[in-house]
């Protein structure tokens, strides 16, 4: 039986297949499927680069985390809950107008050490205050009101490795499928790793040892087999699958940490994990952790605290593992959490509400606050909530993640990919917006040619195509209104063509550019503005 066949039964039935679980040793582990037949990137040699992904579920309160102290009005919407400034010793120093929760040490000195980035009013358009549906969107990457039921990194997944999982599972170490995709420490199946024919990974509860081996005892299969035993023989074949990948955990070359994360921290135990997969050579690209507890409508002044002591604590162990095993520069975490709480508070607590920092750590990161305060003024709010910076639309940290992080160095079609997984593919529409930037968030970013300096909010996004026969797209944004010159140059610095040159409104632009009169070759394109300057390569191929 063909797993497409068998997915499309599972769903006419009201089977769950793209999770079947079995007990490793006791420890729950999930195979996540298959990968969709198609492939932007499937030629492509992937970086090693790694990312871990960790989730603040209940809807993390970002006005007590990163703190807008100098402002009257954050006082004076939480009477009880506030922080005093003069009880606060994580103010930034490059950005005194804030500070870290009095708790959060571990991430304050890695913000002090600049590798801690602090992404300001992260949210989306028409945000839903639903738990469930909030994370929905948040994991399956969509517009407030598109559903679908794959997630932004099974389609990137399903993407760069059209042919997963492989009929045979290889013994060599090298191999591309040797280690997982992706994998998720914990009980329950995020949508993120789920795409069209199911899913781009497994599931654990906690890594796997010797002691805790899986053990199966099949019936045996008819011959010939009739159709009930083929779903039933897919099943086993998805469970053979897992197994192999579980002994592949058992097997790892580290089980002990370098650096000591909390007792007793079922978020230091996943982190932990990571650590040691990792350590151990591990290429798997992705890893999911989880921190719940973060629903704090009642009893707040004491719960929300000790989340975030254990939120920074943890994220500084792993940060300290990581760099001690020699690993750090390969890897980069963000956090998300499905919306942040509403300025003013309810007595105990704070109720659902929409923007909310959000973070990027490793140190490969450029450390320092993205984006304005929040603006907690009557008039800036919308319905009493916090209105979310539109540059900071989470599926922009997506796509900055995967273009400057995942793929970096990629040769390949790069925002294609993007539009794959943020847009639309396979007949599915995710959003009707295409403008996805690139924030500059993380270092030694390949695309960049020459000696640019950052300024936030002005960003020039690689051309499309690229390589470019005829025409090719270049996109560009403004974080102000300014004057600006967008021109082509060749190699050696002649200017070929001015593309553009007069003053343009904020916001992200697109122009269109005829390439197809140059001669084959590589060149420049250039973005010159008052506030600084973004060069870009573009190859011409006739």
């Amino acid at each position: 039986m063909k797993r497409r066949d068998f997915l499309k039964m599972g769903a006419t039935l009201g089977v769950a297949t793209t999770a079947l679980p079995i007990l490793i040793g006791g420890s729950p582990v999930r195979v996540l499927g298959k990968s969709p037949l198609h492939g932007l990137l499937a030629t492509a040699t992937m970086n090693d680069n790694i990312l871990v992904v960790i989730q603040l579920s209940g809807g993390n309160d970002g006005l007590n985390c990163v703190i807008p102290i100098t402002d009257p009005l954050y006082a004076q919407y939480r009477p009880t809950l506030g922080v005093k400034t003069a009880d606060n010793p994580h103010i930034l120093a490059d950005h005194d107008t804030l500070a870290f929760h009095p708790v959060m040490s571990g991430m304050a000195a890695l913000y002090g050490e600049k590798k801690l980035a602090v992404l300001q009013n992260v949210g989306y358009a028409s945000p839903n205050l639903s738990h469930f549906r909030g994370t929905d969107i948040w994991e399956t990457s969509t517009d407030a009101n598109k559903f679908v039921s794959t997630g932004w990194v099974g389609r990137m997944l399903g993407d760069l490795y059209p042919d997963f999982p492989p009929t045979n599972f290889s013994s060599d170490p090298t191999d591309k499928y040797y280690y997982p995709l992706a994998m998720q420490f914990g009980n329950s199946l995020s949508v993120s790793f789920l795409s069209e024919n199911g899913g781009m990974g497994i599931i654990i509860s906690a890594l796997p040892d010797e002691n805790n081996p899986s053990t199966h005892s099949y019936d045996p299969i008819p011959v010939p087999t009739p159709i009930p035993y083929q779903e039933l023989d897919y099943v086993r074949t998805i469970e053979k699958e897992t197994e192999v990948y579980t002994q592949r955990l058992i097997d790892r070359s580290v089980t002990t940490n370098k650096a000591t994360y909390p007792a007793g921290s079922r978020l230091g135990q996943q982190l932990a994990g990571v650590a040691q997969c990792i350590a151990s050579g591990f290429k798997t690209k992705i890893y999911l952790v989880t921190q719940g507890g973060y629903d704090t409508h009642s009893n707040q002044a004491t719960d929300h605290p000790e989340l975030l002591t254990e939120l920074s604590d943890c994220i500084a162990a792993f940060q300290k593992d990581i760099e001690e095993f020699g690993v750090a520069d390969k890897v980069a975490g963000m956090t998300y959490s499905e919306f942040g709480r509403r300025p003013q508070e309810n007595g105990s607590g704070t109720d659902h509400g929409t923007a909310a920092p959000h973070f990027v750590f490793g140190t490969q990161v450029i450390g320092k606050v993205y984006g304005s305060d929040p603006k907690l003024a009557g008039d800036s709010l919308l319905n009493g909530n916090l209105v979310y910076d539109a540059r900071h639309d989470f599926r922009n940290i997506y796509s900055t993640v995967m273009f400057e992080w995942l793929l970096a160095g990629e040769e390949a079609d790069k925002n294609s990919l993007i539009q794959s997984v943020l847009t639309s593919s396979n007949g599915s529409t995710y959003s009707t917006s295409s403008d996805w930037l690139h924030l500059g968030i993380f270092k030694n970013q390949p695309s960049a040619v020459g000696d640019d300096e950052f300024v936030y909010g002005l960003m020039l996004m690689e051309n499309y195509p690229n390589p470019v026969r005829e025409k090719t797209t270049i996109e560009f944004a403004l974080p102000t209104a300014m004057p600006v010159q967008l021109s082509v140059f060749t190699m050696q610095g002649k200017e070929v063509e001015r593309i553009l040159d007069g003053s343009m409104s904020e916001g992200v632009h697109r122009t269109s550019f005829a390439a197809g009169k140059l001669p084959s070759g590589n060149y420049l394109y250039r973005l010159t503005t008052p506030q600084g300057s973004v060069t870009k390569q573009m190859i011409v191929i006739k």
